[in-house]
Formats: structure tokens, C-alpha cells, sequence
């Protein structure tokens, strides 16, 4: 027989599953949400490993994929308060990487700054047990390795190497370290 704490789980479990339904999203895996509930928006996919943990209890966060794009959230990511991500056409969070508040990660510039001027739409990818500092933003086109570091406030478009802490706007490497493969950030 199941503890009574065991119960409750379950039961909130699916309450958040029931919740999200009802806003019209079904997922194998259900985030975990600490204080307000995330707003979920757009037309494209939007999948969550499990473990998956949303904390917000002064600004919402907000994930939205356009029309035709996937939003990936790998397992047992953390997620803060106020965080926004777009996909255009595709964003990738990786495992274990953890979000602080205000985070901005876009894979589109959304509109033009010149006459005739192509909306840039590049896919972001972050790879695994990255931590990005709190009001950092990470542009289309970034390709953060796993491991790395991106600093509170700074600004990341392109490569990130792995195990490579990076600050400023740009963001530019201010050191590396090393670290075991399966090393996970408490």
C-alpha cells in the first residue's frame, strides 16, 4: 500500500497533467511547477524530460514554439523565474542545465533591422549541465557546450566551447576548467 505522501504526489502529478491538458498540451513527461504556472504558447512542439522543474512566484515563465518549430527540454532542467524562450525553428535545452531568472533564449532576431533584410532564424543549442546566469541571453545560432558556464547578463551568439565559463556582451571566455563527463552541478 502506498504512503499517504506517496498518494499526494500522485495526485498532484496529475493535477498538473490535468492542467495542461486542459490548456490543450499533452506530454509523456510532466514538469514539475513550483509557484506560478508557466505559459505555454504557440502552434510547434514543445517536449519536457522528465524531471523537469519550472520555479516562478514573481514573474511567469514563458516557453513558445512558432508554427513548425520544436522546443526540446531535456531531463531534470531547472527552469526560474521569468525565463522566455522562443523557437522559430528550434531550440535544445540539454539535461540537467539550469536557468536563472530573466533568461532570454531565442533562435530568431524577429524581425529585420534593414530595408530587405532576412529574418535571421538559426537553431540554439545547449548541451548538457549548462548554467546560464540570471538575465543572461543566448541568441540564435548559439552553440553552448556542455559543461559551460554563461555569466549573469551576458549576451551569447555563436559557439560556446565546452567546459568554458563566458562573460560580457559579447560573451567572451574568461576561463576554462575541467571536470569529469558525468560531473552534475548540485
Amino acid at each position: 500500500m502506498a504512503s499517504p505522501v506517496a498518494l499526494l504526489r500522485s495526485l498532484v502529478r496529475l493535477a498538473r497533467r490535468l492542467r495542461f491538458r486542459l490548456e490543450g498540451r499533452a506530454f509523456t513527461h510532466v514538469p514539475g511547477v513550483m509557484g506560478r504556472w508557466p505559459q505555454l504558447a504557440g502552434a510547434g512542439t514543445l517536449s519536457f524530460g522528465p524531471g523537469v522543474v519550472f520555479r516562478s512566484f514573481r514573474t511567469p515563465v514563458r516557453l513558445e514554439a512558432g508554427h513548425g518549430a520544436e522546443l526540446a527540454v531535456g531531463p531534470n532542467v531547472f527552469i526560474n523565474d521569468g525565463v522566455n524562450i522562443y523557437a522559430a525553428r528550434h531550440v535544445s535545452i540539454g539535461e540537467h542545465t539550469k536557468i536563472g531568472d530573466g533568461a532570454m533564449v531565442y533562435d530568431t532576431d524577429f524581425h529585420p533591422v534593414s530595408p530587405g533584410q532576412i529574418i535571421p532564424v538559426e537553431p540554439v543549442t545547449i548541451g548538457r549541465n549548462v548554467w546560464i546566469g540570471a538575465r543572461a541571453m543566448v541568441l540564435a545560432g548559439a552553440q553552448v557546450g556542455d559543461h559551460a558556464v554563461i555569466a549573469a547578463g551576458s549576451v551569447v551568439r555563436g559557439n560556446v566551447p565546452a567546459r568554458a565559463i563566458v562573460a560580457g556582451s559579447p560573451a567572451k571566455v574568461i576561463r576554462t576548467f575541467d571536470c569529469p563527463d558525468d560531473w552534475v552541478r548540485p
